[in-house]
Parts: structure tokens; C-alpha cells; sequence
């Protein structure tokens, strides 16, 4: 995985918190909306708290940068709940009543007379109010020449009505002046938290026992002196004989994930490099294809490809010597 140097300040509670996530393989959490609220049910969920706590401990994992929130949409919310489930309706701008129409302005080319349908409304049929005679075909009859809307209450005409929001859940209404516009987050784990999380993430706990069962001996996060010297840590490491796979995995899909990587692999030379993408993204697949890094989708919720098990047990194309590096489990 990409490496980084930025330091976080991280409780135990903090850490407990975002473990419980992973160990449920939830790498996002995900927004729903609801009467009471924007709300993170996964989150209330496993970590056993209601909306408000909940929302209180992502707000406090965000500011210290463990959780990175991104703009997934905005929602009108009530500004003395705080429901977002709250509707609209068009009022007069005179008397306030909600009993408004939208019409049209309409114009008999015989005789001259303007005025709105409704007017103009006589049965099923349309009747000029002036000359009494009754329009047939529109364009050679009449013609519409404006729209506006109309108060059925004080018969006050208008361009623009005003906008009021009624909450659902307590009956409060809102203008565009009080109302709350809110921004609607999905929060992703950081990428500096989930490398101390990443041994728990249960596609591992997957992908160790496949290669387990195919006789390797794994370990996890595995550092392995290369030909520089350096230690380059791995997620998985499995060797079986002279067959040496090397996994990593990018919860991500950022294509320096798959870059790391390959410096990994140039300098460590195992027999074969895997990655495991853990996002929605294709942005390293191609990638793969160039580096010699063989790379499986895996998004959230969807488990390792049956195509893994092929890979563990298919023949090397190359043989690595095992004491041609050293590996140590962290």
C-alpha cells in the first residue's frame, strides 16, 4: 500500500472504534435519510450508540483525520429539528395563502380579449367572456401570450411565488431565508489509519486461509529485505517452497497503491505480485496488465473472486529462490 509519513494522533478508543468497522469489512460509511435524520446505521450498529453519538464520534474520528468525508449530495433540512424530510409548497406573495394556480394568459385574436384560462373556461370548452364566442383551434382562434401564477384566495397575480418548507416531523415551516442547506457526507477510513487496521480486514482473513489451505506458510504484514537492502512490508506473504506470492491491499483504488507496489516488487523479485482492490474505481486494473501485478476487484461487500483460488494454485512463471530475501512478521 502507498506509505505515508503524516502522523495522527490515535486513542485506543479512537483505534477500537475503527477496528470494530473493519472487522466487519466496512471501509465507508454510507448515509441514509430518514424522518429523524441524516443517519449512519452501520455505524450505530456495530458500535452500539443512536444517531447523535453516532454522528458525534464521526465527527471527532474526521477532525483528527482517521475518517475522510467526502460530498456525496445536500439535502433541505429543518432548521428546528433537523429532519430532512420536509416538503414544498408555493404561496402568495400577498396573503400567504397556499391556494395559488399556475395559468396561462390567453388572447382571442377576434375580438382583442386578454385575460387568464380560467376566465375563459366555460364547461369542457373555452368561451371569449367579451364576444361570447367560442374558441375552437388555438393559433387561428387564440393564442397564449404569458404564463403567471394566479391566488384563488385575495385573486393577487404573480411571476414568482414564495417557497415554504414544511417538516414532516414537527410541522415547522422554512423559507429559503431559515432553512438549512446541508452537505450529505460518505466517510471512507483514512489511508494512514488502515494500515494498522489492514490484517483485520476480513478479505484477508480470506485470502490467508485460501493460501493456508494450498500449503503455504503466511504471515502477515511481512517486511522482506530486497536486493537494497530496504524493508519492504507486505500485507499477505506466502512461500511454499521456492514459490514466494507477495499481496497487498488498496481499499482506495488509487493507482499509486499498485506503483508501491511494483517498487516492492522490482526490489524484492517474488515469484508472483498480487494487489486486491478493495473500491469501486478500474483505475488500476490497466495498470496491472503493465506491471505484471495481477490485480483483483473486490469491492466492498462482494468477498474475494473465486479467480484468487487460480492464482494461488496455478504453476509459477518464474521460480524465486526462498533465501534469496529475508521476511519477518510483524
Amino acid at each position: 500500500m502507498e506509505q505515508t509519513h503524516a502522523i495522527i494522533e490515535v486513542n485506543a478508543q479512537d483505534e477500537e472504534f475503527l477496528r470494530k468497522l473493519v472487522r466487519k469489512g466496512i471501509l465507508a460509511l454510507k448515509p441514509s435519510i430518514d424522518r429523524q435524520g441524516i443517519r449512519y446505521v452501520e455505524a450505530e450498529g456495530i458500535w452500539k450508540v443512536d444517531m447523535t453519538e453516532a454522528r458525534t464520534i464521526i465527527s471527532k474520528l474526521t477532525e483528527k483525520g482517521l475518517l475522510k468525508p467526502d460530498i456525496v449530495d445536500y439535502a433541505l433540512t429543518c432548521p428546528q429539528c433537523g429532519s430532512p424530510q420536509v416538503y414544498s409548497k408555493y404561496a402568495c406573495p400577498k396573503c400567504k395563502s397556499y391556494n395559488v394556480e399556475f395559468t396561462e394568459l390567453i388572447e382571442h385574436t377576434k375580438c382583442g380579449n386578454i385575460g387568464a384560462r380560467d376566465s375563459f373556461t366555460k364547461g369542457s370548452s373555452l368561451v371569449c367572456p367579451r364576444c361570447q364566442l367560442e374558441l375552437g383551434r388555438k393559433t387561428s382562434d387564440y393564442r397564449i401570450i404569458g404564463n403567471f401564477y394566479q391566488c384563488q384566495k385575495c385573486r393577487n397575480r404573480f411571476d414568482r411565488p414564495d417557497a415554504v418548507h414544511i417538516c414532516q416531523n414537527c410541522g415547522a415551516t422554512s423559507t429559503y431565508q431559515n432553512a438549512k442547506y446541508v452537505k450529505i457526507f460518505t466517510y471512507s477510513i483514512a489511508e494512514v489509519a488502515m494500515e494498522s487496521l489492514n490484517t483485520e480486514l476480513p478479505i484477508l482473513e480470506n485470502v490467508r486461509k485460501i493460501l493456508a489451505e494450498k500449503g503455504f506458510k503466511v504471515q502477515s504484514s511481512a517486511k522482506v529485505a530486497g536486493t537494497s537492502g530496504i524493508q519492504s512490508p507486505f500485507d499477505v506473504l506466502a512461500q511454499k517452497g521456492t514459490i514466494r506470492l507477495a499481496i497487498d491491499v488498496s481499499t482506495t483504488g488509487n493507482k499509486n497503491d499498485i506503483i508501491a507496489l511494483l517498487a516492492k516488487k522490482v526490489d524484492v523479485n517474488p515469484t508472483r505480485t498480487a494487489i486486491i482492490d478493495l473500491s469501486t474505481s478500474n483505475e488500476i486494473a490497466n495498470l496491472g496488465k503493465v506491471f505484471g501485478i495481477t490485480v483483483f476487484n473486490a469491492p466492498e461487500g462482494q468477498g474475494l473472486p473465486e479467480d484468487f483460488k487460480t492464482f494461488a494454485e496455478s504453476s509459477p512463471l518464474k521460480s524465486t529462490p526462498a533465501k534469496s530475501a529475508q521476511a519477518s512478521g510483524e
